[in-house]
C-alpha cells in the first residue's frame, strides 16, 4: 500500500522509519528556529538575563560608517528590534531612519563587548535614533520621543531595561544660546525617560561630538567640555560621558567613519559599565575617620556618598535645574557612616530624602516649608 505526504510517496513497509525520520527532522529545524529568536519560547532567556538598550538621538548613534566584512557576522546573543518589532540577529545596519545611507554604528559593537564579557546574558537592542534631528524633537510627546517609548516597552515584555544610549548635539550646537539651554532639556529628557519607562537608575550614557573639526568650530568644544562636566558632576545620576578623542571622521567631519564608531562602542560599553556602578569597594557600615568636601558641587557630593554608602538614589526634575543642586559645598564628616552624611547634607541645602520602600530607591526632592 502506498500513502502520500507533504507531495511524497511512502511504500507501507518503508512507513514507520521514514516518517519517524522526517517527523525528527522537522522538529529539530522547528528547535533551531526558537533557539536563535529571542521572540519565541524555545531558547528565549529570562526576563533578567536579556538586557536591553534604548538607542537614541542622531545620525552618529544611528549610524553612518560604511558596512565591511567584520560587520556581516552576527553575535549568537546580540539582538535588534527591527522596525516591525521583531527581533533579528544583531548586525549593521541597526537603525532604519533613512534606510540608503544608514550603516555601522556604535551600538552593535557596544552589544557585543558586553554579550562577550558575561556568557550568561542576551544583549538587545532597541534602534531608535534619527539622523539631523535637535533635541526639542525628542521633549516628551513629540513623535520621536513616543515611538522610543512605545518600542522600549514592547522589548520590555521580554527585557530588562539596563540603559539608555544617547548621542546628539550636532544640530545645538551652534551658539552659546543654544548650548545654555541644551543641558536643561537634557536633564528633562532623562528624567523623563526614566520615569516613562519606570527605570529610574538606569545608566544613561551620553558621547562627545566629533573633535575633526578642531578649532573651526568652537562651540563644539565648548559642547565636549561642558558634557564631561555634566557628567564628572553628576548633575543627572548614573550619567557617563564618553570622550571622542583620537576618533577618526569621514570627510564631512561631522560623522565618524566605520573604525571610529566600532571603537565608540566599546567606549561605550566602559562608560556604562562606570556608570552603573552602585557601590564602591568600601564598608558602608564602617565609620570612616572622615569625609570632606572642599567646594564639590552638592550633586558631586551627594553621588559620592550615595555610591559609598551603597544606597540607589534618583532626583526629581526640579532638584536638577534649582541652585541648590549646582552650588559648590564644604564639609567635613567626623566618625560617621556615609549614609548619615548624606542626611546630614541635604537639609542645609533646602533638600530632602525620601525611601521608597517599594523599590529601595531613596528620592532627592526639595524640602517642603
Amino acid at each position: 500500500m502506498e500513502y502520500q505526504l507533504f507531495g511524497f510517496r511512502w511504500l507501507r513497509q518503508s512507513q514507520t522509519l521514514c516518517l519517524g525520520v522526517f517527523l525528527a527532522f522537522l522538529t529539530q529545524v522547528h528547535a533551531e528556529e526558537g533557539a536563535a529568536r529571542p521572540d519565541q519560547k524555545a531558547g528565549r532567556p529570562a526576563p533578567e538575563d536579556f538586557h536591553l538598550y534604548l538607542l537614541v538621538g542622531q545620525s552618529n548613534m544611528a549610524g553612518r560608517g560604511a558596512i565591511e566584512e567584520e560587520d556581516k557576522t552576527a553575535h549568537p546573543r546580540v539582538w535588534k528590534l527591527t522596525k516591525e518589532n521583531h527581533w533579528a540577529p544583531g548586525i549593521d545596519p541597526l537603525h532604519f531612519d533613512k534606510p540608503k545611507i544608514a550603516g555601522v554604528g556604535l551600538g552593535t559593537t557596544f552589544a557585543k563587548t558586553l554579550a562577550g564579557e558575561n556568557p550568561d546574558i542576551h544583549v538587545g537592542l532597541i534602534p531608535c535614533a534619527v539622523g539631523g534631528t535637535r533635541i526639542n524633537q525628542w521633549a516628551k510627546g513629540g513623535k520621536l520621543y513616543s515611538n522610543a517609548v512605545a518600542r522600549a516597552q514592547i522589548a520590555m515584555k521580554q527585557g530588562t531595561l539596563k540603559g539608555i544610549l544617547w548621542h546628539q548635539g550636532e544640530g545645538d550646537s551652534g551658539s552659546k544660546e543654544k548650548l545654555d539651554v541644551w543641558f536643561p532639556k537634557l536633564s528633562r529628557l532623562i528624567h523623563n525617560f526614566r520615569s516613562d519607562l519606570e527605570a529610574p537608575t538606569a545608566p544613561f550614557v551620553a558621547g562627545q561630538l566629533s573633535r575633526a573639526w578642531g578649532d573651526e568650530k568652537p562651540m563644539r568644544k565648548e559642547f565636549n567640555i561642558r558634557l564631561l562636566r555634566y557628567a564628572r558632576f553628576q548633575t543627572s545620576p548614573y550619567f557617563a560621558a564618553v570622550h571622542t578623542s583620537n576618533l577618526s571622521a569621514k570627510p564631512d567631519k561631522t560623522h565618524f567613519d566605520s573604525a571610529a564608531l566600532r571603537e565608540l562602542g566599546r567606549r561605550y560599553a566602559g562608560a556604562w559599565k562606570d556608570s552603573a556602578r552602585t557601590r564602591s569597594d568600601r564598608d558602608p557600615q564602617v565609620a570612616p575617620k572622615a569625609i570632606r568636601f572642599t567646594g564639590q558641587t552638592v550633586s558631586k557630593a551627594v553621588s559620592t556618598l550615595a555610591v559609598r554608602a551603597a544606597l540607589r538614589y534618583a532626583v526629581e526634575p526640579d532638584v536638577i535645574l534649582s541652585p541648590q543642586w549646582s552650588q559648590p559645598y564644604h564639609a567635613d564628616f567626623t566618625g560617621i557612616t556615609a549614609k548619615r552624611a548624606l542626611q546630614g547634607i541635604l537639609p542645609q541645602v533646602g533638600l530632602a530624602l525620601r525611601h521608597d520602600p517599594k523599590s529601595d530607591i531613596y528620592w532627592i526632592r526639595l524640602a517642603r516649608n
